[in-house]
């Protein structure tokens, strides 16, 4: 009896997480989200948007229970769920709880910091998708993958946007963006309107989970629109680091016009060590046009005939539209691919973040 009594007492104050493998624990207030406790507590944890929306700051519980603020069905699939993953940014302390987070040699760790930064000059790389190229007043430090927060003067809200280019060591002042002119967006449409060269902005990062993990297991990247710039950032770094894993990527459009980034691909086709393949797939485009490659949706693909290893095997890096990443999650998980090795990048446009 005087067990269970100090049991109960004990969870009257805060509560204590842990986080595997690392051993690192902290206190949590009942009123404080896992996240918001852990960042407060200086622990190197991803996230990004803090609403539930965008599933960087996704964890495994493995001890303990946690009340979702929000349904975290809304973000994680079925099978995530039910493996134990959960969102740090919607999650309560009902008991002390024990976490996994990964621990690689790769995983980011630079600070976030804010910088001042200008428009250097702009170019259209398909209809509706630019390269917006910076100059910021410092250098910044960041992993390939990541992405920053963009703010620029009279907008209310940042808006986060990927680095395209492979970070350099020490760190670069010069940066390129790939921005999509996303309808009724007005961060967007100031850009598209006018030229914007010498414009300046403030920038805010770098922040994101998505970046390449230690491991000599094939690679599956699938992306579409303007998730090409992640990827992008994390094969040229790869290259760069003498990274040698077998290698499938595809990428979905909807018609020609909307693909880029041919001749980079196939330039790292030829430099890659290993086996590169890269694969578009247009889901719209027209039945008598000169288009001989794949058609479909970028799903349809994703079979150890096309790749050329088995899926299983794979470690998955997805990047685009949230509909892209959800579909291509529920064939990984059809097809027996370990969650533990998908790593994801929703790219959320503003009218989605508003809702």
């Amino acid at each position: 009896m005087k067990r269970l009594f100090d049991l109960f007492k004990s969870q009257k104050g805060p509560l204590i997480t842990t986080i595997q493998p690392s051993g690192e624990s902290f206190e949590v207030p009942k009123n404080k989200t896992l996240l918001q406790t852990a960042l407060s507590e200086g622990v190197n944890f991803p996230y990004h948007c803090t609403v539930g929306t965008c599933g960087n700051c996704r964890c495994k519980l493995i001890d303990g229970e946690v009340r979702a603020i929000m349904d975290f069905s809304y973000t994680l699939s079925e099978a995530e769920i039910s493996d134990g993953y959960i969102l740090a940014c919607q999650s309560l302390l009902k008991s002390n709880i024990t976490i996994e987070l990964e621990a690689d040699v790769n995983q980011p760790s630079e600070p976030l910091e804010t910088f001042s930064g200008v428009i250097k000059d702009t170019h259209m790389l398909t209809h509706d998708i630019m390269q917006v190229n910076v100059e910021l007043d410092r250098a910044i430090r960041f992993s390939a993958g990541q992405f920053a927060d963009i703010g620029l003067p009279g907008f209310g809200r940042h808006r986060s946007y990927s680095f395209a280019c492979a970070p350099l060591d020490g760190g670069q002042k010069s940066l390129s963006f790939h921005v999509r002119n996303v309808p009724g967006g007005s961060y967007t449409e100031w850009l598209f309107d006018n030229d914007r060269k010498n414009e300046r902005f403030e920038l805010h990062g770098p922040s994101g989970a998505f970046w390449l993990r230690t491991s000599d297991a094939p690679i599956l990247a699938v992306a579409g629109g303007s998730g090409m710039a992640p990827l992008k950032s994390i094969l040229d770094d790869a290259l760069l680091k003498g990274v040698n894993r077998p290698i499938t990527y595809l990428f979905g459009a909807r018609e020609q016009r909307d693909l880029y980034c041919l001749d980079e691909m196939q330039a790292l086709a030829k430099q890659w060590p290993n086996t590169f393949n890269f694969i578009p797939v247009l889901s719209e485009e027209a039945t008598d046009s000169n288009w001989t490659g794949k058609r479909g949706l970028v799903t349809d693909f994703i079979n150890d005939e096309t790749t050329g290893f088995p899926i299983v095997d794979s470690h998955a890096y997805l990047c685009g539209p949230p509909g892209m990443i959800d579909a291509t999650l529920a064939v990984l998980e059809e097809a027996h691919v370990n969650l533990s090795h998908v790593h994801y990048d929703k790219f959320l446009d503003s009218r989605q973040l508003d809702n």
